[in-house]
Parts: C-alpha cells; sequence; structure tokens
C-alpha cells in the first residue's frame, strides 16, 4: 500500500512538473515592459489624424518694384530685382479650432505636406520666376528671420494655372518643431528676377493663392 501511495505521489509531481514547464517558457518578457508595450499600443490606437487646409493670400506687384524700367529693355548689364513680400501672419489658434483644441499638449505631429500656389488676374508681362517659400516667427520681418521650406516653380506670364511646391522634407521637419508647434506663425516668399541686357523690363503683377495641406496627428485625451 505505501508503494501505490507512493507511486501516486510521484506520477502527480511529474505531471505537476509538466504543465509548469510550458507557463515559464510563456513570461519571456519583465512586466514593466509588457504594461509599456499595451500602453504605447493603447495611445497609438487612440491617436486621430486630422486633415485641413490653410489658405492665405498674396498679391505681387512686378511693376512697383521695376518702376519706369517697366515695358523696356533693360540696360547694360541687365536688371537683378529681389521679390520680396512682406510676412503674412498665420495663426491656426483662429482658423483652425479642429487642431486647436488639442494644442495643450495632445497634438502628436503637425506638418504641412502639401502646398498648392494658384495664380488668379495675372497681368504679368513676363513669366515670373522661381521663388521661395519662408516659415518664420511671428515676429519676423524678412525672409532672413525664417526657414526655407519650400520652392515655387515659375509661373507664365498671364497663367492661371495652379502649381504644386517642391517641400523641403528636412526644413519642414525644422520649421515645424520651432514655429508650427505654436500653431502662430509667418508666411513669406522671396525669389530673384534676372532679366538680361536688351530684354524687356517686365511689368504687372499676379494674386497668389496659397493652400497649404495640414495634417496633424492629435489625442483626444
Amino acid at each position: 500500500m505505501r508503494t501505490f501511495q507512493r507511486f501516486l505521489t510521484q506520477r502527480a509531481l511529474i505531471r505537476a512538473t509538466t504543465l509548469a514547464l510550458p507557463l515559464a517558457a510563456v513570461t519571456t518578457l519583465p512586466a514593466c515592459d509588457l504594461f509599456n508595450q499595451v500602453a504605447s499600443a493603447a495611445q497609438n490606437a487612440a491617436n486621430v489624424s486630422i486633415d485641413q487646409t490653410e489658405t492665405t493670400n498674396l498679391t505681387l506687384d512686378v511693376s512697383q518694384l521695376t518702376g519706369a524700367a517697366a515695358g523696356k529693355p533693360a540696360p547694360a548689364p541687365g536688371i537683378t530685382q529681389q521679390l520680396t513680400l512682406p510676412p503674412v501672419a498665420v495663426d491656426l489658434n483662429k482658423s483652425q479650432p479642429n487642431i486647436a483644441k488639442y494644442a495643450n499638449g495632445h497634438v502628436v505631429t503637425l506638418e504641412i505636406n502639401k502646398i498648392v500656389v494658384t495664380p488668379s488676374h495675372n497681368s504679368l508681362t513676363a513669366d515670373l520666376p522661381a521663388m521661395d517659400i519662408y516659415f518664420g516667427p511671428t515676429t519676423a520681418k524678412a525672409v532672413t528671420d525664417g526657414i526655407k521650406v519650400a520652392t515655387i516653380p515659375p509661373i507664365k506670364a498671364g497663367s492661371e494655372t495652379a502649381v504644386d511646391a517642391a517641400i523641403d522634407s528636412a526644413a519642414m521637419t525644422q520649421a515645424g518643431s520651432k514655429y508650427l508647434a505654436t500653431l502662430a506663425f509667418s508666411q513669406m516668399i522671396g525669389g530673384t528676377l534676372v532679366v538680361a541686357t536688351g530684354s524687356n523690363v517686365p511689368g504687372g503683377k499676379v494674386d497668389l493663392k496659397f493652400d497649404l495641406g495640414l495634417h496633424a496627428v492629435v489625442t483626444p485625451l
């Protein structure tokens, strides 16, 4: 009888040990790592993407810059004229309430992933050269106060066809962390008009509409 009881005890111990081994193998991560992974997954699942368009408008009057020389042949050695526009204030706190309501620490990322420029009332007598877009602080006075984030391709004289600006992703990321994060910044435009000797100095003006494609990721806590 004692031998039989010892056999049952040993058999129960063997079965318990066999069942315990897989459980020990499953626990491969510390509890804190598991908690962090679960918390991170839950937060990522709660993130919401918001896509909006912010529109700004500018008028570039080339005649005002070239003055009496407009329409006349450029004298030697030609003309080099800076084309700059005063900063335009962009305040997403007022214009984008769907994003602004998360501004109190719940905006995960905010970027401008598309810039479309649409000319209208285009009376330019020569093609508008490529121009650069800068973002800077609300106190910016000139393009030197900001970061060049994109380049507008040349716009044909008289054209009213929209063009896409080429965005510098690295520069946009830098500007985003410095200026966009506050939801208030300045947008500035700058370029250079070059007229060869003997070519007609351009005049006229053009209205430019800028559609900024905003992409925000927020956590609605």
